[in-house]
């Protein structure tokens, strides 16, 4: 019985966490720790206990331990004691070995959620190590320090200080002052330093000797006692930078900053100046000056503020599939830069063939089954531990020569139609399209580029399913349900070839929040979706996130030939957490649109940008990307294309039917329109009387040059194809494709086009090398191909004009 209802708990809490997951909450809220394990100093012999405390009764935990100066963490053998939320671990601490780090794991099933570590530290207390005595000389009136060379001591050791074998008390720290001395203050001082928990208690070795001169002549300022250069303190904690200086006459102390006022919280006291809770804007530079009788003395100290580690942003609720590619990433602060490790379970990633963790990002390279669950990420330094989790699902890999079913990715009121026979779909000879493997897109990762953009970024996982044709994207707004219904799907009009891996969607609203997809189509005009994309919200500033974003240095741009530009920047530090670098360039003279490439890695500082016009100068910018922002554009740098050098050789040959003209061309543009245009000339020339020929030609030749201009027009601007391109055209190739292909997304109420300048829904049919008849307004007049308005009543994703690229 007890079983029973043990199980039913970890069925409602495991529905309670994915039903916040279903919500797209940022951190999963259905178990967290309520009491972290307590770092805790012992000496050998102790039993220490360790306790951990979570809002929700897990089924079991476990606990783990990392020794001292180990990245392992082991099992511990000892089973721990478990009272509902609480569990109990205790340590006979009979070996130093046993010191280190200490965490308990709850687990709700399979998952597990781990607790940040906790140290335990051997307690101890060393002896004085100070050699000889020290003699101060200081004339009356002045304030002098009396400091305790203390020892090391864990935990921190109490101090008191002696004058001859008498005790003074009211004394903290590890300094005494003594204000105004005076002759009666001459004498020997010493210190004790005693450890509460080992009992030990030492005495200083030597003393420290004072004599108070009451007629001394005029002394210039000097330090008593060399101040301390450089103070590292905890954020919110208070802090004296210590400056002693003396002289005859006794000198005055005066306090400034470097480039700003004193903080506000700032006090001069006679152990120096005192700063209360003290803020990472107090770190600087501060000067201390002694000065008498025109005469001064100065220091330099330098204020660090150090901070416990913050997960701001934990890793993003995702699905990805089993043998595809995962990447995910926390947003973390801390200072000194805290140390990440990445949990899945409970347990700790060491990386491998597959697995990297760059940074605070986390790549695995081919996902398995068992990195489904709770997916954590742990921030660490010197002065504490945070963590942020998530869930993590995985879509089991499909089997070849199995029938497929589609699959639902969470996608509200998603309902699929189905022709008759069976409830299958069938193709245009009939056969059924059960037995096709369609391996989807990964889920993609969406950054920011301004106010109204964003860049979506996908991967396909290696397979020997059929081959994908191109891809489309698809968004939806996140936010208040009109009428009962979520928002429905856009789709991105633009077609995106198979090789592109990433795709800037645009005309966004700022401060709401968002979903994406990507739709691959298959070369059985079939389709498949990627899981949707995290929750995305679209700041109206960048935040602090792409303030962070190092701006790149665009240094030098060489043209390479009549179609190629080399470009070089510079990244200005090499220490933020980039994924690679955003390069665009246009026409200077069109001022149109720029055109997107995408260069993976944070090392990357070149890229040859080709299938340039010959003799245009064009312009080039740079950003810095990272998983959550982009940085702000470089310079903009102009490179003109070098001139296409061409060489003809006329070879006239005459006989009795007249003269034949042979065009022979050294180097050939790629698509020679003008040498297709004499080859028809020619053909009608030899098949037609002179005024019927005549005729033809004219008719021909201002065919050919309305073909021509179309074509022209619609190549302009295309894509490079070095790279990851990032808005492509269709590939010169051509692409037969059902009525709708991917009628099977959505209902027609689930799927509409962009607002912004689209064309009303219509079906694509693909002639002239795989351009798009169904032009824009300016190309309408244009006859060559026809536009044909199909009745199927739900729309395609493959509607409305193909913008070649699209606005930045």
């Amino acid at each position: 019985m007890r079983s029973i209802s043990s199980l039913c708990g970890v069925i409602v809490v495991l529905l309670h966490v994915l039903a916040s997951f279903a919500h797209g909450q940022r951190q999963e809220p259905g178990m967290s720790f309520l009491r972290h394990p307590k770092p805790l100093d012992a000496p050998l012999g102790d039993d220490v206990n360790f306790e951990c405390n979570l809002n929700l009764a897990a089924e079991r935990f476990s606990w783990r331990h990392r020794p001292l100066g180990s990245d392992k963490w082991l099992p511990v053998l000892h089973t721990p004691t478990n009272v509902g939320k609480t569990s109990r671990h205790v340590v006979n601490f009979d070996n130093e070995t046993k010191a280190g780090d200490y965490r308990c794991i709850a687990f709700y099933g399979s998952s597990g959620l781990a607790s940040d570590p906790a140290r335990l530290t051997l307690a101890t207390l060393q002896k004085f190590t100070d050699k000889n005595d020290l003699v101060i000389n200081v004339a009356a009136g002045n304030t002098v320090p009396i400091t305790c060379p203390v020892p090391y001591s864990a935990p921190e050791a109490i101090v008191q200080f002696y004058e001859k074998n008498n005790l003074i008390q009211n004394v903290n720290g590890k300094t005494m002052v003594i204000e105004n001395v005076k002759a009666s203050d001459s004498g020997s001082y010493h210190c004790t330093a005693s450890n509460y928990i080992t009992t030990q208690i030492y005495t200083s070795n030597h003393e420290i000797i004072l004599n108070v001169l009451t007629n001394p002549s005029f002394q210039a300022p000097y330090f008593i006692k060399q101040p301390q250069t450089e103070y590292k303190v905890l954020r919110d904690k208070n802090v004296t930078l210590e400056c002693f200086g003396a002289g005859y006459p006794v000198p005055y102390v005066t306090w400034s900053r470097l480039g700003s006022a004193l903080p506000s919280k700032s006090i001069k006291t006679s152990m120096g100046l005192m700063i209360t809770n003290v803020q990472p804007e107090d770190r600087g530079e501060y000067d201390c000056m002694w000065i008498n009788s025109g005469a001064h003395i100065k220091s330099v100290i330098i204020l660090k503020v150090m901070e416990a580690p913050k997960v701001i942003k934990s890793p993003k609720a995702s699905t990805f599939s089993e043998g595809g590619e995962l990447e995910l990433s926390c947003i973390v602060t801390g200072e000194p830069q805290p140390k990440i490790e990445w949990l899945i379970n409970g347990e700790s990633l060491v990386p491998s063939e597959n697995l990297e963790i760059k940074g605070s990002t986390l790549r695995i390279s081919e996902v398995e089954k068992k990195h489904a669950g709770i997916v954590q990420c742990v921030a660490s330094n010197e002065y504490g531990s945070d963590s942020g989790y998530n869930l993590l699902r995985v879509n089991p890999k499909q089997h070849i020569g199995t029938t497929e079913s589609r699959q639902d990715y969470g996608i509200p009121n998603s309902r699929h139609k189905h022709t008759r026979g069976g409830g299958r779909r069938r193709s245009k000879e009939g056969k059924r399209k059960g037995t096709a493997v369609l391996v989807p897109p990964n889920q993609p990762n969406v950054t920011r580029l301004s106010d109204v953009s964003v860049m979506v970024r996908w991967s396909v996982p290696e397979n020997t399913g059929l081959p994908i044709q191109f891809f489309k994207v698809q968004y939806r707004e996140l936010g208040p349900k009109m009428n009962g219904k979520q928002a429905k799907w856009m789709t991105a009009n633009s077609e995106i070839p198979n090789h592109v891996r990433s795709f800037e969607v645009t005309d966004l609203q700022p401060d709401h929040t968002y979903r994406f997809r990507i739709a691959a189509v298959y070369s059985n005009n079939d389709n498949k979706l990627s899981p949707n994309s995290g929750r995305f919200h679209l700041n109206a500033d960048g935040g602090f996130e792409s303030n962070k974003m190092p701006i790149p240095l665009l240094t030098n741009t060489e043209a390479l030939g009549p179609q190629e530009v080399l470009l070089i920047w510079q990244n200005p530090d090499t220490s933020a957490n980039i994924d690679g670098f955003y390069v665009y360039h246009r026409a200077s003279t069109s001022a149109g649109d720029y055109i997107k490439t995408t260069v993976e890695g944070k090392d990357s500082f070149n890229i040859t940008i080709s299938h340039l016009q010959p003799d245009t100068t064009y312009e080039f910018k740079v950003q810095s990307f990272s998983v959550d922002a982009a940085s702000e554009f470089s310079q903009i740098l102009r490179q003109k294309t070098k001139k296409l050098v061409v060489e003809h050789n006329y070879h006239e040959n005459r006989d009795n039917r007249g003269s034949n003209l042979t065009l022979d061309s050294r180097m050939k543009p790629a698509n020679d329109r003008n040498a297709n245009m004499y080859a028809i000339i020619g053909g009608v020339l030899g098949g037609l009387t002179l005024l019927g020929g005549l005729a033809a030609v004219a008719v021909v030749y201002k065919r050919t040059k309305h073909k021509q201009s179309r074509e022209s027009s619609q190549s302009e601007g295309k894509p490079i194809t070095n790279g990851r391109v990032m808005n492509g055209g269709v590939n010169d190739s051509k692409i037969n494709i059902t009525s709708n292909p991917l009628a099977g997304l959505d209902t027609s109420e689930d799927i509409i086009q962009p607002k912004s300048g689209q064309q009303s829904p219509m079906e694509m049919a693909s002639f002239l090398n795989g351009q798009n008849n169904n032009s824009n307004n300016r190309n309408n007049s244009d006859t060559a191909g026809t536009d044909v308005n199909t009745s199927y009543t739900e729309p395609s994703l493959l509607q409305g004009s193909l913008p070649i690229d699209q606005p930045l």
